[in-house]
């Protein structure tokens, strides 16, 4: 009897032991690279087969209980066993843009994340929940960025920096362009300066009278900032950006009418134009629409600059995003003559394609215990091709480096 207690003593022991050293882990930033970072923690968690998904969208889109549903999600609470890390673990992400993330990693800000309660009861994709109750606040740990601290307003404190993976961006423009398969450095200054350009400036051709309008991400987005310091525009330098309405669903609907971004209207948006969309996702959705006939513009006060008009949209967006707008019906375009599909890393690999940056993984100070198993373990699954899909490369595999956001790229 005596032994029996015993016994039931130490597993009770054991049990406790093995809950108390469950980890709780808080992750927000680059909503370019959240694809690869939610294959990473599947990986690490031993397979979806082994994990408890919940997952939605910022703008409250239709979402799916499925791979790709949790993947492209902008809210993701994950929980399972890590590796290296005793007991079920919790993982919340929230993904904000890079900047965004990097300033509420530094300032230690409450962001929103799905609380627990919303786990289904059984693993696996199939089983997620699919919700936008993103309602548990609390200070994330870590900030995925697709830039360096430096291409940010945040300066103080310097957050500790830890390279994890190369993070491609494609220019695509909306479903059923024509005449438009490149756009240069030079082109896209044009674009963010005034926000608008004839198409001939695209298409060389005088007869091109249509319009191409820029549209993209708020200033705490990295794919912003990677964008415009390739480009040579300046980090920091405003832009000259749209918001769109549309009609349908994308890869069949139609953009109806386009406003100047007014002031007031999010991240950034203190000057007209400045603003710009929360995530990548958005900007998918509207590259998958037509903007043929019938587009309406107006300016920031609401006057109309024209009725009836035949657009073009174009955005440079992170490689899952792009392929998403593609699938919809989106065109993908050169870059200074150079096409990356990512189905031809080594591009990047030895320099001939540019437009690109670094997946930076900042904390704020040293991670120790739990936060450095999970920081370890996600670097390492970070450098395996199986995980990265077509959202990012192997920093390991690079022949050329740059030292700065829009630095030269060179041996």
């Amino acid at each position: 009897m005596k032994s029996t207690l015993k016994i039931m003593a130490l597993l009770a022991v054991l049990s406790f032991a093995q809950q108390a050293s469950a980890a709780t882990i808080r992750l927000t930033g680059s909503t370019a690279f959240r694809s690869g970072v939610h294959k990473s923690i599947v990986a690490l968690m031993g397979g979806a087969a082994n994990c408890k998904f919940a997952h939605g969208k910022i703008n409250l889109a239709a979402t799916t209980a499925d791979q790709s549903g949790y993947e492209g999600a902008d809210y993701t609470t994950i929980q399972g066993t890590l590796s290296g890390i005793g007991g079920i673990s919790t993982v919340y992400c929230h993904w904000t843009g890079s900047a965004t993330g990097i300033s509420d990693v530094a300032s230690g800000a409450s962001i929103s994340f799905i609380p627990t309660s919303k786990l289904p009861v059984s693993n696996g994709y199939a089983n997620a929940a699919v919700t936008q109750t993103a309602t548990e606040n609390a200070v994330a740990q870590i900030a995925f960025s697709d830039v360096f601290q430096s291409s940010t307003t945040i300066t103080s404190p310097a957050l500790t920096d830890t390279v994890v993976a190369i993070i491609p961006f494609s220019w695509v423009a909306n479903r059923l362009t024509t005449g438009i398969d490149n756009i240069t450095a030079q082109q896209a200054r044009a674009l963010l300066t005034l926000g608008l350009q004839p198409k001939s400036l695209l298409t060389g051709n005088p007869a091109d009278t249509d319009y191409v309008l820029q549209i993209g991400r708020d200033n705490g987005s990295g794919t912003r900032g990677t964008m415009l310091a390739e480009t040579k525009y300046g980090v920091f330098t405003p832009v000259k950006q749209w918001k769109f309405v549309t009609s349908g669903s994308t890869g069949s609907g139609t953009v109806t009418s386009g406003q100047v971004w007014t002031i007031g209207d999010g991240e950034g948006s203190d000057l007209a134009g400045n603003g710009g969309y929360s995530s990548g996702s958005f900007i998918r959705t509207i590259l998958g629409m037509s903007a043929t006939s019938g587009v309406e513009l107006f300016d920031e006060n609401n006057n109309s600059l024209g009725s009836g008009l035949s657009l073009t949209l174009v955005s440079c967006l992170g490689v899952s995003d792009a392929d998403t707008a593609v699938t919809n019906g989106g065109v993908r375009l050169k870059y200074d003559g150079v096409l990356y599909d990512g189905s031809n890393p080594n591009l990047i690999y030895n320099g001939q394609y540019t437009m690109w940056g670094y997946l930076h993984l900042y904390t704020n100070g040293a991670a120790t215990g739990d936060l450095l198993t999970f920081k370890n373990g996600v670097d390492t699954q970070l450098d395996n091709p199986a995980v990265l899909g077509t959202s990012g490369l192997r920093d390991s595999q690079m022949q050329v480096f740059r030292q700065f956001d829009g630095a030269i790229v060179g041996p």
